[in-house]
Formats: structure tokens, sequence, C-alpha cells
């Protein structure tokens, strides 16, 4: 018959068989769970296309108009028209670029409110928004063009061209 010792022995075994069994088990379904939360954020996570703002140029950083606005202190106006933006934030600041069109007679309104009332050549390397508003639509020969700027260190700059049927074409560059 079996002896006391050869019992206790097997039974230790078993144990120790189910005591393995048991940690690959949940060792399984804990590395389970990691693949499936990390397929979960590569798939749904909040920079992903289908969160992108729409009115943002290809390569903007997933800063919201909204949030990129109060960053830089710019200003947006209510009855703005086929607006896009290019934003770029790091720890030294937040760039916007910002276009947009309104009608002509709210433009003084407009720069005035943003503190935008230095005149700068539109050729000047203080114009730090044309570079933008040539890649992004403007044309010198589309209409007369002009250029404003504020005071401030980081400065920010605007170019406002007039188009045809009293639309104006508005560039705005902010650094903060």
């Amino acid at each position: 018959m079996n002896s006391p010792g050869a019992t206790s022995v097997a039974t230790a075994g078993v144990r120790r068989l189910l005591f393995l069994v048991l940690a690959f088990l949940v060792g399984m379904l804990v590395l389970g769970g990691v693949t499936l939360g990390a397929v979960y954020l590569y798939v749904r996570h909040p920079w992903s296309p289908s969160h992108h703002d729409s009115r943002a140029y290809p390569g903007s950083s997933d800063i919201s108009l909204k949030e990129s606005l109060k960053l830089t202190g710019a200003t947006l106006p209510a009855d703005a028209g086929n607006v896009r933006y290019y934003v770029k934030g790091n720890m030294m600041g937040t760039l916007l670029q910002l276009s947009y069109q309104v009608p002509c007679n709210s433009v003084p309104a407009i720069m005035s409110a943003a503190k935008l009332t230095v005149p700068i050549a539109v050729d000047s390397i203080d114009n730090k928004v044309r570079r933008f508003a040539e890649s992004h639509g403007w044309r010198p020969e589309a209409g007369a063009t002009t250029a404003v700027g504020d005071t401030r260190v980081w400065n920010t700059t605007a170019m406002v061209q007039t188009l045809g049927s009293g639309k104006c074409s508005v560039y705005v560059d902010a650094f903060n």
C-alpha cells in the first residue's frame, strides 16, 4: 500500500502543479489585459484623426483652436468665415497662425480690439505672417494688402487683403 510519506509528497506535487497552472493563467490574463488596453489606446486615443479639428492645417499640433486662441491672446471674430489655422506648442510657447475671411467694414474694429495698430510694411522682416499667408492663399495681385502688428516683445502680426465683393482675408501670426 501507499506509505504516508509518499502521499504527502504526491499532494505537495499536485499543489505545486496547481499553483504553477494558476500563476500561468493569471499571467496570461494580465498580459492579455495590458495588450488589449494598449490596442484600445492606439485605436481610440484623443489624437486620432476622427478627433482632429478639420479646420487645422496638416502638421498642426493637437491643440484646439479655442485653446490656442486662449494661449496666444489672439481673437477670432464671431462673423469669421473660412477659418483655418496652424498651431505648434512646446515648452517655449504656442505659435498660432490663423486665416479667415470677414466683411471689410468690420476689419478696423477687429484690429483695434486685438490691439493690432502698428503699421508694418508688407515686405518687412517684421511681418512674420507673410510666409504663412503666401503658403495658404495670399497673392499680392489678388487685392490691396496691409500689415499691422502690436508692441509686445513676442508680437502678433496680421495681414489684411481686400478681396472683391466686400470681403477681406485676414492672416494672423501670434506667439506666446
